[in-house]
C-alpha cells in the first residue's frame, strides 16, 4: 500500500518540497502559540483504508490533530478521554490521530483495544511528524475552523481545550 503525504506550510515562511516519493524536505517547527499562521496540512492513509487531510475540513470544523503511539504510557492514558471527548463533540470538531511509525497491525490491534472511534492516519516513515517538528508523543495541535493554528498541547488534552477550539472566534 503506498503512503501519499502531502505538507505545505500556507502561512508562508516554510516552503515544503515533495518529490515523486511522497517525502518532504525542510521542517516547520510550530510554537505553542501560532497566531495567524495557517496549519500544516497532510495527506494520510487512514487505518482500514482511504486518506485523510487537515484541509478537507476546513471552512466546516476545527481539527485537533493527535501525533501519538501505542507504546506510550501517556498516549495509552491520554487516548480514551480524547476519544471520549470526541464522541461528545464530533459534530463540532474533528479529531485526527496520527501515528508515529508503528505497523498497521499493531495500531489496528491497539485502537481495537481501546474503542478508538476518532479517524486514525498512519504515518509509518515519519514524514507528517518531521515537517510538524514533533519530538515527543502524546502532542495535540488545535487548528480553528479556519485553518489557522491556535495552539499547541503537549501532554494531555483537556475537554476544556476541546471546548475552547469549538468557541474560537472567526
Amino acid at each position: 500500500m503506498g503512503l501519499l503525504i502531502f505538507a505545505r506550510w500556507y502561512g508562508g515562511g516554510i516552503n515544503q518540497n515533495i518529490n515523486s516519493y511522497g517525502s518532504i524536505r525542510g521542517q516547520a517547527n510550530i510554537g505553542s502559540n501560532a497566531g495567524n499562521r495557517l496549519a500544516l496540512d497532510f495527506s494520510l492513509a487512514k487505518l482500514g483504508g482511504e486518506t485523510i487531510s487537515v484541509s478537507e475540513f476546513r471552512g466546516k470544523k476545527p481539527v485537533v490533530v493527535d501525533f501519538w503511539a501505542s507504546w506510550c504510557p501517556n498516549c495509552r492514558r491520554d487516548m480514551p478521554n480524547l476519544n471520549r471527548f470526541y464522541e461528545k463533540y464530533k459534530d463540532k470538531v474533528e479529531v485526527i490521530g496520527v501515528n508515529l511509525q508503528e505497523s498497521e497491525s499493531t495500531v489496528g490491534k491497539f485502537i481495537a483495544s481501546k474503542g478508538i472511534s476518532f479517524p486514525i492516519a498512519l504515518d509509518p516513515r515519519g514524514e507528517a511528524s518531521r515537517a510538524f517538528g514533533i519530538q515527543y508523543t502524546n502532542t495535540h495541535f488545535l487548528i480553528d475552523i479556519n485553518g489557522k493554528l491556535i495552539r499547541t498541547i503537549p501532554g494531555d488534552i483537556r475537554e476544556s481545550d476541546i471546548t475552547s477550539l469549538i468557541e474560537e472566534k472567526l
